[in-house]
């Protein structure tokens, strides 16, 4: 269950909502402007009519913000903090579609849905949001061709995302899939992870176990190195190589498409 109260009826007939006051209201206009793509692209006068249709929620670390079966009540914009997207197997095991962060949308999705949240959105951390009822969501996306373009190209990402994870899961290693998921997290040299192993796994179709002994092998071959926070980029060629497939990478044997050192 998530805090998030009931939205009210939809209609002519709703109950006005209590304002909100003008420092909260500006705080949010710019941090909209700042942190989101999605609100850059509404008008100043769509911009005005929703703010006020906005609440803030906060989120603490692993609560629900929605499960999968619900009826969608609420779209979130997240102003701080981390949202795992994620399914359920039927013997229990989740698998991780997506982690949404500042900036990102969630509970969007619907619009394709139907009439039920498919997936489960949980905090990963102390999360701040801002919170849209659905059907004036659904009446912004419809009278914002600004706003449905650009819903139209983040949904189709996604879309795609979901079948590159798919396509790996089928054709890739486990080795290959990690060394795309530290690739897909480089920023400069760092690799920012920002998962726990076992999240990392729920990622890529392995357990948590495998993350950490392949992490273990990708060091030692100096695809990458440990610093204080996560990992560096070492040699990003070699950590393609392994991501193709071109070198294959056992965390229990030793690694195979490398040149032996000649016995001295």
């Amino acid at each position: 269950m998530t805090s998030v109260l009931p939205c009210a009826p939809s209609g002519p007939q709703r109950p006005r909502r209590r304002q909100l006051q003008i420092d909260t209201y500006l705080r949010i206009a710019r941090s909209l402007r700042r942190i989101s793509r999605i609100m850059n692209v509404l008008t100043d006068e769509e911009l005005d009519r929703l703010i006020p249709l906005l609440t803030e929620r906060r989120f603490a670390s692993r609560q629900l913000l929605f499960s999968a079966g619900e009826v969608p009540e609420r779209v979130f914009l997240l102003l701080k903090g981390r949202v795992k997207l994620y399914h359920t197997s039927d013997n229990g095991k989740e698998v991780i579609i997506d982690i949404a962060a500042k900036g990102d949308l969630v509970g969007d999705m619907a619009i394709l849905e139907g009439e039920e949240h498919t997936i489960y959105a949980r905090a990963l951390e102390e999360t701040v949001v801002v919170a849209i009822c659905w059907d004036d969501f659904f009446y912004l996306v419809q009278h914002s061709p600004g706003l449905a373009f650009t819903m139209a190209e983040i949904m189709a990402r996604r879309l795609s995302g979901v079948q590159r994870t798919l396509m790996n899961l089928v054709s890739k290693p486990v080795s290959g899939r990690l060394a795309d998921a530290l690739l897909d997290r480089v920023d400069g040299d760092d690799v920012r992870l920002g998962l726990t192993h076992e999240e990392l796994g729920q990622t890529i179709g392995t357990s948590r176990e495998t993350v950490t002994a392949l992490l273990s092998r990708f060091v030692t071959l100096g695809a990458i190195e440990h610093t204080d926070d996560g990992y560096r980029l070492v040699d990003e060629e070699l950590l393609r190589k392994i991501a193709s497939g071109a070198v294959a990478v056992s965390p229990r044997h030793p690694v195979r498409g490398q040149p032996t050192a000649p016995k001295s």
